[in-house]
C-alpha cells in the first residue's frame, strides 16, 4: 500500500497545479483507499504545508543549491517533511526515514537524507528566524501593510497558520430548547452560533439529520444580523434578494428570522448543494438559477444582499491553497462593480444594498464602495455595526472589515468586508 506521506505529496502537487484542496483529495484514488485515521493524517500534512509554504520555501532554499523541477514529486515530499519536522513536531528519525524510503523510487534518497538531516540539526534556529508573514503571497501582502499596518499583518500571518474552527448556526426555534454547548462540545460565540473544533465528518454530529442547524462561518453570518438590525428599527420585515446565495447560509438565516427571501445563484452545481441543504433543514426558498447581471427581475426589493465573487483573500486560514496559487483580480473587480450597479436599479427608494466579500483587499472592499458612491450620488453608507465590533473594525469609509486575527483569542474569524448602502429617497 502507498505510504500516506507519498499520497500527501501527490495531493500537494495537484494543488500547486491548480486543483482545490477538496478536489485534489477526491480525485486521488490512493487517498480513497485509506482508513479515516490516515485520511486525517493526509489532511493535516497537506494543510499545514500549505499554510507554511512561504517559510518552508525559505528553509529549503538554504540547503538546496539548484531549484528542483516543479513536477518532481520529491519537491513536494521535502515540503511535507519540513512541515512535519518544524511545525508539527513529528519525531525526526521516523520523518526522515519515511521520506528517504519514498525517495528511493525517484533515485533521490541520498539527496533527501542530506537535506532533511541538515534541517533537523538547525531546527531551533530556523523556526525562530523565519517570520510567518513569509507565508502570505505578494499578491495579497502588497498593499496590506499600508492598509492595515505591519502589526496587524503580522497578527494575521500568525493566525492563518492555525487550524480553523467550525461555526454551527442553530435554528432560532430550537436554540433555546437544548444546551447546545454541551451537545456540540463547543462554545456559544455569537447569537445562535456555537463554535466547535474541526471535525472529520460533520454529518455525524448530533441533530444534523434532524435539520436543526447548518455550518456557516461567523463572519458570513454578520451581514444578515445587520439586515435584521436595520429592519428592527423599521419595525417590519422586508423583502430580500440574496445574490450569490449558494450554499445557502445567508438565505437560511433570513428565512429563519422571518424575511421574505428570493435567492439567486448562477451555478447549477451549487444550487444542487443549496437544495439538498434546504431539504435537510426543512426550509423553503424561492431559488432563481440565473446570472444576476442578466436576470430580468420585475420587482424591486427592500434589501439586496450581494455576496460578490472575490479573491477569497479573507479565507487564507480556511482555504490555504490560495497561498500557493496566484490570482488576477481585475475581472473580479469589474464584476463586483457591475453587480453593485445592477442592484442599485432593483432596490426601492429608502432600501438597502448590503455588499460583502470574503476579502481583506482594499480594492475589493473599501475602494469598490468609494468608487460606487462617487458614481451613484443617491446612495450613502450607514453604520449598523455596533453589535459586531468585537469581530472587526469600522473603516474611515463607514464600512466594516473583519480580518482573520479579529476575535483571535477565541479562534479568529474569516476575513470579511461589509458595506451598508442606503438608497436615499429623492
Amino acid at each position: 500500500m502507498v505510504d500516506s506521506r507519498e499520497i500527501s505529496s501527490k495531493i500537494l502537487s495537484d494543488i500547486f497545479y491548480g486543483k482545490s484542496f477538496e478536489k485534489a483529495l477526491l480525485t486521488n484514488k490512493e487517498y480513497a483507499k485509506l482508513d479515516q485515521r490516515d485520511k486525517s493524517l493526509v489532511s493535516l500534512l497537506v494543510l499545514t504545508t500549505l499554510r507554511r509554504n512561504g517559510q518552508i520555501n525559505i528553509v529549503l532554499s538554504k540547503y538546496i543549491k539548484k531549484p528542483l523541477k516543479k513536477n518532481f514529486l520529491v519537491n513536494y515530499l521535502l515540503k511535507i517533511s519540513v512541515a512535519q519536522i518544524l511545525f508539527l513536531e513529528f519525531p525526526e528519525y521516523s520523518t526522515v526515514h519515511s521520506a528517504v524510503e519514498i525517495s528511493k523510487k525517484y533515485k533521490s534518497e541520498k539527496f533527501t537524507n542530506a537535506v532533511l538531516r541538515n534541517i533537523c540539526k538547525n531546527k531551533k534556529h530556523l523556526i525562530k528566524n523565519i517570520p510567518t508573514t513569509n507565508n502570505i503571497p505578494d499578491w495579497i501582502k502588497n498593499g496590506l501593510k499600508d492598509f492595515l499596518g505591519e502589526k496587524r499583518l503580522a497578527s494575521i500571518a500568525n493566525q492563518i497558520c492555525k487550524e480553523p474552527c467550525i461555526d454551527i448556526n442553530i435554528k432560532s426555534k430550537v436554540f433555546e430548547n437544548y444546551e447546545w454547548e454541551k451537545i456540540l462540545k463547543g462554545k456559544n460565540v455569537f447569537k445562535n452560533i456555537v463554535r466547535i473544533k474541526s471535525q472529520s465528518n460533520i454529518a455525524d454530529l448530533p441533530f444534523y439529520k434532524e435539520g436543526s442547524w447548518w455550518v456557516q462561518g461567523l463572519s458570513s453570518s454578520l451581514p444578515v444580523n445587520i439586515i435584521n438590525t436595520i429592519f428592527k428599527e423599521n419595525k417590519k420585515k422586508g423583502t430580500v434578494l440574496d445574490v450569490g446565495a449558494a450554499p445557502g447560509g445567508k438565505s437560511f438565516q433570513l428565512i429563519d428570522l422571518g424575511f421574505k427571501v428570493k435567492s439567486i445563484e448562477i451555478s447549477k452545481k451549487r444550487i444542487l448543494t443549496f437544495s439538498a441543504n434546504l431539504n435537510r433543514l426543512k426550509i423553503n426558498s424561492n431559488i432563481i438559477n440565473e446570472d444576476f447581471l442578466n436576470a430580468k427581475l420585475k420587482e424591486k426589493f427592500d434589501c439586496i444582499l450581494i455576496d460578490a465573487p472575490c479573491s477569497g483573500s479573507g479565507l487564507m486560514q480556511k482555504k490555504p491553497e490560495m497561498l500557493v496559487v496566484k490570482k488576477n483580480i481585475s475581472s473580479l473587480l469589474h464584476k463586483q462593480k457591475k453587480m453593485l450597479l445592477k442592484a442599485s436599479s432593483l432596490v426601492k427608494d429608502g432600501g438597502y444594498i448590503i455588499y460583502c466579500v470574503c476579502s481583506i483587499l482594499k480594492e475589493e472592499g473599501e475602494k469598490q464602495i468609494t468608487n460606487f458612491l462617487n458614481d451613484q450620488k443617491c446612495f450613502s453608507t450607514e453604520n449598523f455595526f455596533s453589535d459586531i465590533l468585537e469581530f472587526g473594525m469600522v473603516l474611515k469609509s463607514n464600512t466594516f472589515l473583519a480580518t482573520p486575527n479579529s476575535f483571535g483569542k477565541k479562534g479568529g474569524v474569516d476575513g470579511f468586508f461589509i458595506a451598508c448602502l442606503v438608497k436615499n429617497k429623492v
